[in-house]
Parts: structure tokens; sequence; C-alpha cells
């Protein structure tokens, strides 16, 4: 019984230290990571709102492998000034192509004034149209918002 009891205190103790040292961590690293969050996000506006002139807006439309985290730069008279995607879940090879500049350049100078279809005005991405219509939806999303 004594050694049941001596077992289960010597857990208890590593169970202690162990959660002791994450939340340690934590606390210790929470803040660089908010700072760096932030510094990454003022980042992405500077590179979708080039001169500033405009807004960006951000958008999560639901691709093929979830949720696709954006941000759209749009200047002030309604047009596309440049996309990033800033998280998402597509298929490796296939559907994470939407973060290429490739893909990416075509909707700059984009407008509600355009269809923004994929295999109409927008080349899709082969084998992931889904992830193509989903970037589409969220730029269309972005030119929707009001400022």
């Amino acid at each position: 019984m004594q050694k049941i009891i001596k077992l289960s205190l010597t857990l208890f103790v590593f169970c202690v230290l162990a959660g002791g040292s994450l939340a340690g961590i934590y606390l210790l690293t929470a803040p660089l990571i908010e700072r760096n969050t932030r510094l990454a996000y003022e980042n992405s506006v500077k590179e979708v709102v080039p001169n500033g002139a405009g807004r960006a807006v951000l958008v999560a439309p639901r691709g093929y492998g979830g949720q696709i985290e954006m941000i759209v730069g749009i200047s002030t008279s309604g047009e596309v000034l440049g996309v990033k995607v800033l998280k998402q879940k597509e298929t490796p090879g296939l559907g994470s192509a939407i973060t290429k500049m490739s893909f990416l350049q075509q909707f700059i100078g984009k407008s509600l004034k355009d269809r923004l279809a994929p295999k109409e005005d927008i080349d899709t991405i082969t084998g992931a149209t889904i992830s193509t219509r989903a970037v589409c939806d969220g730029i269309k999303q972005a030119l929707k918002a009001q400022p």
C-alpha cells in the first residue's frame, strides 16, 4: 500500500511540475506571440494596400479543406489592390496553390463589375476548382464589404 502511495505522490509531483512549467512558458511567450501576430497582420495589410489608399478586408470563405483566411486590399474606387492568403488547409500540391502569387495576381484590378468566376474570367487551378471558387467568393465578399 505504501508503494502505491509513493508512486501516486511521485506522479502528482511530476504533473504539478509539468503543468507549472507549461503555464510559466505560456505566460512568458504569450505577449511575444501576440506581438508577432499583430506585426504579421500589419505587414499583410501593407502588402495588399501598398500605398495606404484603400482598405484591407479580412474574409474567410470555405474551401475544400476548411476556412481559407485571406486579406484583400480594396482601392477607394472599389478595385482589388492585392490578395494574401493568411491561413489555409487545402490539399498540398493542389488547392494549396491558391497561395501562389501567380494565381493571386489575376485578381488585381478586378471589381464588382467583373464576374469573378472560375473558368470564365479567373483561371482555375487544375484539380482545385473548389479552392479556386472559394478564393473568388472571398474576394466578392471583400468587395461587397462596406468601408
